[in-house]
């Protein structure tokens, strides 16, 4: 029974969400190509915070979607919630994006659901899970190609959706792939799951918590 702030800036969604006892309470988030995290992270966590006319110093635990996903993004939001976490001195929960991101999409359909973010060119970070959100496929980065999760398409119908989907799209013809669009991962896909993690004391370690990136970071010209 926790009201928790949660955080995702794992993509070009800043998004932010406060929820109660694993129901959202309330969200603000915005989607620009141009990555808003740094400017308005805390300008969102304010703005929500006065919405709930809720103080930071009420917050019970921060939760925290790990990635994978931008580079920039996880570090901001890891430092925000770090920061809050020391001075609150509440705990903290971590998240894997992927995970989050088949939590929201769990339904009675038999298929199975394949979470993609947009990596490197010609990349995306995946991972699979079955309706009971058994992982198949840990998160990792994928490669993609005409074969690609052919080992399932032949036996399965699968849902890809995610920040990676317009790339799995130029790659995969197959009458069991089913694509959804305009999914981004949320800060409000974080309230079931970390309430959860909560009433475990599953908490992450403040001084070791470090985003799950999966590769190194390569600069170029864009922010990734």
């Amino acid at each position: 029974m926790a009201l928790i702030l949660c955080i995702d800036t794992s993509s070009k969604n800043c998004s932010v969400s406060i929820s109660r006892d694993g129901s959202v309470v309330a969200t603000v988030e915005e989607i620009k190509d141009s990555f808003i995290h740094g400017q308005k992270l805390h300008v969102f966590c304010q703005k929500l915070l006065a919405k709930c006319k809720v103080d930071l110093s009420e917050i019970d635990a921060y939760a925290l979607s790990l990635g994978p996903g931008s580079y920039t993004g996880l570090r901001i939001g890891t430092s925000a919630v770090k920061g809050f976490a020391f001075v609150f001195k509440k705990p903290i929960i971590a998240i894997p994006t992927l995970y989050s991101m088949a939590f929201a999409k769990k339904s009675a359909n038999d298929y199975l659901l394949c979470p993609v973010v947009d990596s490197r060119q010609g990349e995306v970070y995946a991972s699979m899970y079955n309706t009971d959100l058994v992982c198949l496929e840990p998160s990792h980065p994928h490669v993609l190609s005409s074969s690609s999760f052919s080992k399932y398409l032949k036996k399965n119908k699968i849902l890809f959706f995610g920040t990676g989907i317009g790339k799995v799209k130029d790659f995969i013809c197959d009458n069991n792939a089913l694509f959804e669009d305009n999914f981004f991962p949320s800060a409000k896909y974080l309230a079931s799951l970390s309430e959860i993690k909560y009433t475990k004391s599953e908490f992450a370690e403040i001084n070791s918590l470090e985003p799950l990136y999966l590769k190194d970071f390569m600069p170029n010209n864009s922010k990734n």
